[in-house]
């Protein structure tokens, strides 16, 4: 199951900031304890117990010129009673002046070479330096962890920072604790108890884990057994401390225990100072060496804090002067927060100082503007004697508002440019981008300008603009990105199927160190990888995905802000309109140079086909091929052989358009060539078939029927090849003709050869012969009703006396009719043949 914080920026959000108010809250609470509502009081001088064993203490260390010193107390006397309380330990005695509030004065009983005296000592409290330099670095932690993982809340680092942030500000805003069973709520002292194990719980392998992925990442911070070996250490430490057996330990292994936290924390921090020297390219160390010296002058301030509560024990009552530099201590925190924001560590961009800055100097131009407006009012008063006036107020008002707003609005100006310079000069560039885009029609330089001014503008060596396509696939222009990188398939799981569900920008400034935070397989993440890029910016046309851009790294190494992502998705939308209308007009130009070569070759086409039906004597013939598209796949011809022998042939090629006309003009050649060779049409289509079988796609054939009439002989010799079969007229009646054959192109030799047979028929006056393509007979009207064989008969039934012309015609028009509006889907092909009479013969001779 996954980590819902992983992939919901909004959740991971919310998650952290109600955990940071609760630990901020809780820690408050202990601070306020501890520095104001129950401080330590304090008498600026030390109690020790009695060398004797009797009941009060030594007093020691008295601070001259201090509450016990102005008391008229020395060191070496002994303290008997306190506002007439006795006690045995210097632990009981400040419990009775703990509760004493600031300035009050308590009653000591002293005893100095065994005469007593009273005296009145005045109560001061002390205050904690060394907690609230503890403090310090919990609350350094706490901001720039959260400021962190509100910045960047999808990344594992970012959030380990977070926890490793509320870990420190728990464990270390509990270092001091002071709670009492019976004086305090019970839900105060489960809460601070909780608080205070639970921190160090947490916070001890936190401190050594966090530093095992950053600023490298190490393999080990994955391994299973070394985060259950920290918790185990974790656990070890605390046991002493939660069954109360610490008394029971030698003095200095108790003492190391207490220490836990601070020595895992220290721990990390060493473990970063390797880091560096060991693992981090010495060109990258700039960035991190703020780190690396507020770590050293924190070591120092920690063991500085030892070395001197270790001399002198008094010394937070005594001269707490000297505990100022243990503030020193926060400079850990401060330092990350530098080095994070200032060179963009853990990919975060924060504006918070330039804000600042010109919110102060405009802040500043604002109070000169309105100083000289009391000025100059003041001025005018003291010309004319007159103080308190509002129409001086008014005219001075109107005189510098005249005099000063140019001014103040050029130096606004300047403030502007200086402090936001890089947004104006992505306006300016995105200006000048939406003038240049309506005068680009060209897909190319659209592209091309994209990536040149993306580079130009915000200083990246490496971008990209990709197209995408489901049909056509990816498309990409790019600088310093191979275009391997740039081809995307449109799977479930890849890249342009992220962008498609997120419809947002893409991050990629972790996929080396986190790949498994990207939800894309394996081969897209590493094209990324590869190419480069940190970031993605999708470009979509209403719903349609057109691309996307991708850019590598800065050259200043800062990392894109919402502002760069802005620019980009911008510039995108405005692309992806250019991009659809330079693709609409680059496919208007293809098509209308499709239609141009179309239109020539039907004109080519039409050439090739008959220009004139012939004049043979004893025939009437007309024949015509309509094709389906601009060009087609039939095919009639008539090829006279000589003065009384005339051949008629009809094909069709399977399929339509382009490649059906182009084998329809390679076929009307080899007949042409085989009928001057051969003399039967058996013959023909044999060596038809034999030229064309090689040089034929297998999913392509081609029918075709060949008729030689011969008036010498009176007879028609008719072979069909798979084509349609010929209607036959003679003695009143019209007979479809029954003759075998394949296709041209199907089969080779004797296959082939074996189904050709020829079918000879006499020559009658009134005979009629009917050739045509199945484009006639599977015409299809808009009801996706075809007019079939059955119609066609009749129709030529009806128009039997009529000439071979007039048949032609009235067919057509009898298939314009009967398909109406419905698209036409094959090519139309047709010839009637006629044998005339004996007086039609004479007349015409």
């Amino acid at each position: 199951m996954r980590n819902p914080l992983e992939h919901s920026p909004r959740l991971t959000r919310i998650f952290f900031t109600v955990l940071a108010l609760v630990v901020l809250g809780v820690t408050t609470l202990n601070f306020l304890d501890i520095m104001f509502f129950k401080a330590v009081s304090n008498d600026q001088c030390g109690w020790l117990p009695r060398p004797d064993g009797l009941a009060g203490a030594l007093i020691t260390d008295v601070v001259p010129g201090g509450v016990t010193d102005r008391a008229g107390i020395k060191d070496g006397d002994i303290l008997l009673r306190i506002n007439e309380q006795e006690f045995r330990t210097p632990g009981q005695a400040m419990n009775i002046i703990n509760p004493m509030a600031a300035g009050e004065y308590a009653t000591y009983l002293v005893e100095r070479s065994g005469v007593t005296f009273e005296t009145k000592v005045e109560i001061l409290k002390m205050v904690n330096v060394t907690y609230l330099a503890y403090c310090l670095i919990g609350v350094g932690f706490l901001l720039v962890g959260y400021v962190v993982v509100m910045t960047r809340p999808q990344g594992r680092l970012q959030r380990l920072f977070a926890w490793y942030s509320l870990a420190a500000m728990l464990v270390f805003g509990f270092t001091a604790l002071n709670i009492s069973q019976g004086v305090d709520p019970q839900w105060k002292v489960i809460t601070f108890i909780s608080a205070f194990f639970l921190g160090r719980l947490v916070a001890q392998p936190l401190f050594v884990h966090f530093f095992m992925s950053f600023p490298v990442r190490r393999p080990l911070a994955d391994r299973w057994w070394f985060k259950g070996l920290l918790i185990v250490l974790s656990i070890a430490a605390l046991v002493p401390i939660f069954t109360n057996k610490l008394s029971s330990l030698p003095p200095l292994l108790a003492q190391s225990l207490i220490l836990t936290p601070f020595i895992f924390f220290f721990a990390g921090l060493v473990l970063f100072v390797v880091s560096y020297f060991t693992r981090i390219d010495p060109s990258k160390r700039r960035q991190f060496r703020p780190i690396l010296v507020a770590i050293v002058l924190g070591v120092a301030s920690f063991g500085y804090l030892l070395v001197i509560q270790a001399v002198n024990r008094f010394v937070v009552f005594t001269q707490p002067i000297l505990l100022v530099p243990g503030l020193l201590l926060g400079a850990v925190p401060a330092a990350f927060g530098y080095s994070i924001f200032r060179y963009r560590l853990m990919d975060i961009d924060l504006i918070v100082k330039r804000s600042l800055l010109y919110g102060a100097i405009t802040a500043t131009l604002a109070a000169i503007y309105i100083g000289m407006v009391f000025g100059v009012g003041s001025l005018l008063g003291a010309l004319i004697g007159e103080r308190e006036n509002e129409i001086l107020n008014i005219t001075a008002f109107l005189i510098i508002a005249f005099a000063f707003d140019p001014i103040k609005r050029r130096v606004q100006d300047g403030i502007d440019r200086v402090f936001y310079r890089e947004r104006m000069n992505y306006q300016r560039a995105l200006l000048e981008f939406s003038q240049e885009l309506p005068r680009q029609m060209n897909l190319d330089q659209i592209l091309h300008s994209m990536v040149n001014r993306i580079s130009a503008t915000m200083h990246v060596e490496k971008v990209a603009v990709l197209l995408c396509d489901e049909i056509e696939g990816c498309y990409s222009v790019g600088k310093n990105i191979p275009p391997e990188c740039c081809d995307f398939g449109y799977d479930d799981d890849g890249f342009l199927d992220l962008l498609k569900r997120t419809r947002s920008a893409q991050n990629f400034g972790l996929l080396a160190d986190e790949p498994e935070m990207y939800t894309m397989n394996s081969p897209d993440k590493r094209k990324i990888f590869r190419s480069g890029a940190v970031l993605s910016v999708p470009m979509f046309l209403q719903d349609r995905l057109v691309g996307t851009i991708l850019v590598g790294p800065k050259l200043s190494e800062k990392p894109y802000s919402q502002e760069d992502i802005d620019l980009l998705s911008t510039v995108g939308s405005q692309a992806a309109i250019a991009i659809e209308n330079a693709r609409l007009h680059k496919a208007e130009i293809e098509q209308q140079r499709i239609r141009e070569e179309l239109a020539l070759a039907r004109e080519i086409q039409q050439g090739l086909l008959p220009k004139e039906n012939p004049a043979i004597p004893g025939l009437d013939i007309s024949g015509i091929a309509i094709p389906a598209k601009i060009v087609g796949g039939d095919y009639f011809d008539f090829i006279q052989l000589d003065e009384k022998r005339i051949l008629v042939v009809v094909a069709d090629v399977s399929g339509k358009g382009m490649s059906a006309a182009l084998y329809m003009s390679k076929i009307q050649g080899m007949v042409q060539l085989a009928a001057h060779m051969y003399n039967s049409p058996r013959e023909m289509l044999t060596h038809v078939n034999r030229r064309i079988y090689d040089g034929i796609e297998r999913k392509s054939f081609i029918t075709m029927i060949i008729a030689l009439f011969d008036m010498d002989r009176k007879e028609v010799i008719i072979c069909r090849a798979g084509h349609n079969k010929a209607l036959i007229g003679s003695n009143g009646k019209l007979e479809a003709l029954e003759a075998e054959g394949i296709g041209l192109g199907l089969e080779r030799g004797p296959v082939f050869e074996s189904t050709l047979k020829e079918v000879r028929r006499p020559l009658e006056p009134g005979g009629l012969f009917f050739f045509y393509t199945d484009g006639l007979t599977e015409a299809m009207n808009a009801q996706q009703v075809q007019l079939g064989e059955d119609s066609i008969v009749s129709l030529i039934e009806a128009k039997r006396s009529m000439s071979a012309a007039e048949i032609q015609r009235s067919l057509t028009t009898a298939v314009e009719e009967f398909v109406g509006t419905a698209e036409r889907h094959d090519d139309l092909t047709m010839v009637v043949v006629k044998v005339k009479g004996e007086e039609s013969v004479n007349r015409k001779s």
